[in-house]
Protein backbone atom coordinates (compact mmCIF):
# COMPACT_ATOMS: atom_id res chain seq x y z
CA UNK A 1 0.00 0.00 0.00
CA UNK A 2 1.50 3.50 -0.97
CA UNK A 3 1.56 6.40 1.66
CA UNK A 4 0.31 9.44 0.78
CA UNK A 5 2.01 12.35 1.38
CA UNK A 6 -0.04 14.59 4.16
CA UNK A 7 1.33 17.88 5.71
CA UNK A 8 -0.69 19.27 8.65
CA UNK A 9 -0.32 22.43 9.65
CA UNK A 10 -2.11 24.57 12.22
CA UNK A 11 -6.27 23.89 11.13
CA UNK A 12 -4.93 22.94 7.70
CA UNK A 13 -4.08 19.49 5.96
CA UNK A 14 -2.26 19.23 2.15
CA UNK A 15 -3.00 15.94 0.39
CA UNK A 16 -0.01 16.44 -1.74
CA UNK A 17 -1.02 13.63 -4.26
CA UNK A 18 -4.82 14.92 -4.57
CA UNK A 19 -3.96 18.39 -4.93
CA UNK A 20 -5.67 18.70 -2.02
CA UNK A 21 -6.16 21.59 1.16
CA UNK A 22 -8.72 20.90 3.94
CA UNK A 23 -9.27 23.71 6.70
CA UNK A 24 -11.09 22.04 9.76
CA UNK A 25 -11.86 19.24 7.82
CA UNK A 26 -13.19 21.57 4.86
CA UNK A 27 -11.88 20.87 1.54
CA UNK A 28 -10.85 24.53 0.47
CA UNK A 29 -11.26 26.22 -2.64
CA UNK A 30 -7.55 27.18 -3.77
CA UNK A 31 -6.64 27.37 -7.77
CA UNK A 32 -4.49 24.47 -9.12
CA UNK A 33 -1.40 26.94 -9.48
CA UNK A 34 -1.90 28.20 -6.00
CA UNK A 35 -1.80 24.45 -5.03
CA UNK A 36 0.90 23.71 -7.03
CA UNK A 37 3.12 26.16 -5.32
CA UNK A 38 2.08 24.69 -1.90
CA UNK A 39 2.91 21.64 -2.58
CA UNK A 40 6.02 22.83 -3.59
CA UNK A 41 6.72 24.62 -0.44
CA UNK A 42 5.18 22.13 1.87
CA UNK A 43 7.24 19.23 0.41
CA UNK A 44 10.62 21.21 1.18
CA UNK A 45 9.66 23.73 3.74
CA UNK A 46 13.40 23.33 4.57
CA UNK A 47 14.54 25.67 1.97
CA UNK A 48 13.98 28.74 -0.40
CA UNK A 49 12.50 28.86 -3.68
CA UNK A 50 13.50 31.14 -5.96
CA UNK A 51 10.23 33.46 -7.75
CA UNK A 52 12.02 31.40 -11.08
CA UNK A 53 11.79 28.05 -9.60
CA UNK A 54 7.98 28.74 -8.05
CA UNK A 55 7.06 30.07 -11.67
CA UNK A 56 8.59 26.35 -13.26
CA UNK A 57 6.86 24.93 -10.74
CA UNK A 58 3.17 26.40 -11.51
CA UNK A 59 3.53 27.68 -14.95
CA UNK A 60 6.31 24.97 -16.53
CA UNK A 61 7.52 26.16 -19.99
CA UNK A 62 5.11 29.12 -20.08
CA UNK A 63 6.91 32.62 -19.66
CA UNK A 64 4.88 34.38 -17.07
CA UNK A 65 5.55 37.85 -15.37
CA UNK A 66 7.32 37.30 -11.42
CA UNK A 67 4.07 39.35 -10.72
CA UNK A 68 1.72 36.67 -11.08
CA UNK A 69 3.63 34.83 -8.42
CA UNK A 70 3.38 37.31 -5.80
CA UNK A 71 -0.33 37.21 -6.59
CA UNK A 72 -0.40 33.73 -5.93
CA UNK A 73 1.32 34.37 -2.99
CA UNK A 74 -0.78 36.37 -1.45
CA UNK A 75 -4.02 34.13 -2.34
CA UNK A 76 -2.18 31.64 -0.53
CA UNK A 77 -1.54 34.04 2.82
CA UNK A 78 -5.09 35.15 2.52
CA UNK A 79 -6.68 31.62 2.46
CA UNK A 80 -3.97 30.21 5.09
CA UNK A 81 -4.35 33.12 7.83
CA UNK A 82 -1.05 33.97 7.15
CA UNK A 83 -0.33 37.38 9.67
CA UNK A 84 -3.51 36.66 11.63
CA UNK A 85 -2.65 36.26 15.42
CA UNK A 86 0.86 36.12 14.49
CA UNK A 87 1.03 33.10 12.70
CA UNK A 88 3.27 32.62 9.40
CA UNK A 89 2.89 30.11 7.03
CA UNK A 90 4.64 31.73 4.14
CA UNK A 91 7.88 33.75 4.96
CA UNK A 92 9.95 35.89 2.39
CA UNK A 93 13.41 36.16 2.00
CA UNK A 94 14.78 39.53 0.76
CA UNK A 95 17.57 39.32 -1.86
Amino acid sequence: MDEVAAFTFGSFRLISAGRTLFEDGKRSRLGSRALDILVALTERADRAFSKEELIARAWPGTLVEVAAVRVLIAALRKALGDGRFGKRCIANLSG
